[in-house]
């Protein structure tokens, strides 16, 4: 007995997902590895947040104000990796030719419901961050801003956009099944 060929089609699903399952493991190492080399470098704080932030005033970069900034970055850290997580499930899926499936049409929506999340807490990390590290000022000194911009509006598109793929994804598998019942 013979196996069937692959179609190509899946073939070129299957070597897409090879390559996103190793893109999202180096992503999710960097992830966890600039999260913690950031904040343990207090010049490499300071600088980001000059430079990149946009931040001139008095800021505090010792180890507190710093554990506090890692501290506040910790979620938005999490939920991409949870993020991550839910695409490296997704294309494992797949890789097996689980394609058209509910559990795919789940994991697409959990992934576009933690891209929903990361792109409401973008701008309150921010905030939080910048509070962090100006807590330690005088009164008068310390800095709460908020500021949207057009990639929190991205982020949340594509979340959107994930989202509503998973439900497509399910309802097409439904569709296919009630099909399937009247043959």
């Amino acid at each position: 007995m013979s196996s069937s060929p692959i179609p190509a089609g899946l073939q070129r699903i299957r070597w897409i997902a090879h390559c996103v399952r190793a893109m999202v493991l180096i992503a999710m190492a960097t992830v966890i590895g600039f999260h913690a080399m950031f904040w343990t470098n207090a010049g490499l704080v300071e600088r980001t947040a000059r430079s990149e932030w946009g931040l001139k005033h008095a800021l505090q970069f010792d180890p507190a104000s710093r554990g506090a900034g890692f501290a506040v970055n910790l979620p938005l850290a999490l939920l991409t990796l949870y993020a991550l997580w839910c695409l490296w499930r997704l294309f494992s899926g797949y890789l097996r030719g689980d394609v058209f499936t509910d559990t795919a049409a789940r994991v697409m929506r959990r992934m576009g419901q933690s891209v929903i999340a990361i792109a409401i807490a973008m701008p309150l990390t921010d905030t939080a961050t910048i509070l962090a590290l100006t807590l330690g000022n005088p009164a008068g000194q310390r800095m709460l801003t908020f500021q949207l911009g057009s990639s929190h509006f991205i982020v949340l598109l594509c979340g959107l956009v994930f989202v509503a793929l998973g439900l497509v994804l399910r309802e097409a598998q439904r569709m296919a099944q009630e099909n399937a019942e009247f043959i």
